[in-house]
């Protein structure tokens, strides 16, 4: 029988945040994934402090930056690769009337750190910007996928991983520890993204599938390297290759990508976009998000020892690792989880006993 002191299902961003974390702590875990229909796998790990739709902050912005870099970091380190890119991101305006707006919320504290009143009106090739852009600050990319590749790798060398489908009939509780076949753990955690849905544990809570779909495509030239946002982002790879998505598919949940989805992308890119260019890839991802827009983390409402790490929606990459802090303190130190956060806050509405 293998003892353990955590058991983590599902590779995703949060699982692998998690997953350092036990590491760092040098707490014994294995992690079961698998390693299917994740929208981790197609994300392209953008991440910036600001809501550009509603010219608004996101909700702790400062500090989720701060873990974010902490993370990643030491992804970095641990995996002797580069992952972060610190890249603006330019919000280009598609009216006239959005200028004033975006120039008195620039005068709001809490946007202050992150935005900048200027309106710029340089021109770069292939950029449509006819009512300029402005700058978003502290924003950049993870390079996502690569990450979780090269750490499912250091995962399976180290004894560490295991690629099979959990199976929840056979998880079982004894003497306050969780049996799974083999293996005993102090703790078990689903990071299991959208496939919650299937999981008799926590599928109670209103957790929601939103389909996204990404195209890559090869560009006529070189674009300027940013994050190039109207409707569409547009995001340079390198100097032939750019990402660009629009989707947000309630509908169809499904995780093929779909030709209505490529012609919505197709079509807002040209907003951003006046080059030539070819597609050369299509994917698509089910993001897990909530009614309140807010995260799930915390203690199953009956099953002790019984944990989830989930909820992080189209911005999983910035949240992930503050909400992997947040739990690790609950479940090893009881400090109590954010309310905005705590799963226990759907109980009333939610979970019948």
């Amino acid at each position: 029988m293998l003892k353990l002191d955590y058991l983590i299902i599902g590779q995703g961003v949060a699982g692998s945040c998690l997953a350092l974390k036990l590491i760092r702590q040098k707490k014994s875990f294995l992690l079961i994934d698998e390693d299917k229909h994740k929208a981790s796998k197609v994300a392209v790990g953008i991440f910036n402090p600001v809501v550009l739709k509603r010219f608004a902050p996101i909700w702790d912005a400062e500090a989720q930056l701060n873990w974010l870099y902490r993370y990643f970091g030491d992804f970095e380190k641990l995996l002797g690769q580069s992952f972060i890119s610190e890249l603006p991101v330019y919000r280009i305006f598609k009216q006239a009337e959005e200028i004033p707006v975006w120039k008195r919320k620039s005068k709001n504290e809490a946007l202050a750190t992150f935005i900048q009143a200027q309106i710029i009106h340089t021109k770069h090739p292939g950029i449509s910007t006819p009512f300029g852009y402005a700058k978003v600050k502290k924003s950049g990319r993870i390079r996502l996928k690569e990450c979780l590749q090269f750490f499912k790798q250091f995962l399976i060398e180290q004894n560490l991983y295991l690629q099979q489908r959990f199976d929840y009939d056979l998880l079982k509780m004894k003497n306050q520890r969780m049996v799974y076949k083999d293996i005993t753990a102090e703790r078990i955690v689903f990071c299991e993204g959208f496939g919650l849905k299937s999981n008799p544990l926590f599928n109670y809570l209103p957790l929601i599938g939103v389909k996204g779909e990404v195209l890559k495509i090869k560009t006529d030239g070189p674009v300027f390297p940013a994050v190039w946002k109207a409707f569409n982002f547009l995001l340079p790879d390198d100097e032939e290759h750019c990402y660009t998505a629009s989707t947000y598919d309630r509908d169809d949940l499904t995780p093929e990508p779909t030709e209505n989805g490529k012609r919505q992308i197709l079509k807002h890119l040209k907003e951003i976009y006046t080059g030539d260019f070819e597609v050369i890839e299509h994917t698509a991802g089910i993001r897990p998000t909530v009614i309140d827009r807010r995260p799930l983390i915390g203690e199953h409402p009956e099953w002790k020892n019984v944990f989830l790490l989930n909820g992080m929606g189209t911005r999983g990459t910035l949240l992930a690792p503050r909400m992997t802090e947040f739990l690790y303190d609950f479940m090893e130190h009881q400090k109590p989880i954010p309310a905005e956060a705590d799963l226990r806050r759907f109980d009333k509405l939610y979970y019948k006993n």
